[in-house]
């Protein structure tokens, strides 16, 4: 009884170490979820005025290389995917990875974010042309503009059909989204005319989107890139709560068990003890 009872304390020291060291994390990834959340709510107005401005150009072209078109079919894509460079954070790459993997063709190739899309694509033998591992939460800008001029460097070579942008989308500190977006070609949104502002561009519009899409490429893909890093502290922040509630539920439950076995343990030693008292008495 005595090993069994050290045991148990052996794994309640264990379980409250491994408690100590999940609710640090949780503590680590709540403040940087603050600090990303907070550049995002300063930089969304500016894209979302670059999407709406693009938006009321896209119904003014005509036979463009960035506009879909209803017959045009896609044989090569080019996938670019945000992971993660660490762990930790429950199915954020996984669920993505998955998503990606049901739609992903033997000729696509792929331009990866994060060390851990890096090895999980590599064990699945698809076609990394780039990867990139030094993006984290002081990224700027001008940090994302070397992938927007290889995508955009590749699509008008015409080295590809299409580009495909596979990403987390944020909800909120307990919801994120595998969320995958036809970058180019641009596929139109049916929106209602008479709600758009009439607006006249010039020269003209096919000018104008030419020379700005540099512009809408880099803006989104920077745009996914803070939202990503969003969904991946949301995610290792909610990981690491769900971890730190397990480990306090079996260190409470140890406890008992070890309660319990030190209560058995002193009743049988009183017992003895009343049995030996007994027996010196008859």
């Amino acid at each position: 009884m005595a090993q069994s009872m050290e045991q148990i304390r052996q794994r309640i020291k264990s379980v409250n170490i491994s408690y100590k060291i999940t609710k640090a994390m949780q503590l680590v990834s709540t403040a940087k979820l603050k600090k990303v959340g907070k550049r995002i709510e300063v930089i969304k107005p500016y894209y979302s005025e670059v999407y709406n401005t693009f938006n009321q150009l896209i119904p003014k072209l005509n036979n463009s290389i960035y506009l879909k078109s209803k017959d045009q079919v896609i044989n090569k894509t080019i996938w670019l995917i945000f992971n993660s460079n660490l762990g930790l954070c429950g199915g954020f790459n996984n669920n993505l990875n998955k998503l990606v993997m049901e739609q992903y063709q033997p000729q696509d190739e792929i331009v990866i974010i994060g060390s851990k899309g890096v090895s999980y694509f590599t064990n699945h033998h698809c076609n990394i042309i780039q990867s990139y591992i030094d993006f984290n939460t002081e990224s700027s800008y001008n940090d994302s503009q070397e992938i927007s001029l290889l995508l955009l460097s590749k699509f008008n070579n015409k080295e590809t059909d299409g580009i495909k942008v596979a990403y987390t989308k944020y909800v909120n500190t307990v919801t994120t989204i595998p969320t995958i977006i036809d970058l180019l070609p641009i596929v139109p949104i049916k929106t209602n005319q008479k709600t758009l502002i009439q607006t006249d561009f010039e020269p003209d519009p096919e000018t104008v989107i030419a020379s700005a899409i540099p512009l809408y490429v880099g803006s989104i893909i920077y745009g996914v890139l803070v939202e990503s890093q969003i969904s991946e502290q949301a995610s290792r922040r909610l990981a690491m709560e769900n971890a730190s509630n397990n480990a306090n539920d079996i260190k409470n439950n140890l406890l008992v068990t070890y309660n319990r076995a030190r209560q058995g343990a002193i009743t049988q030693e009183i017992s003895e003890i009343i049995g030996g008292a007994n027996a010196q008495e008859s």
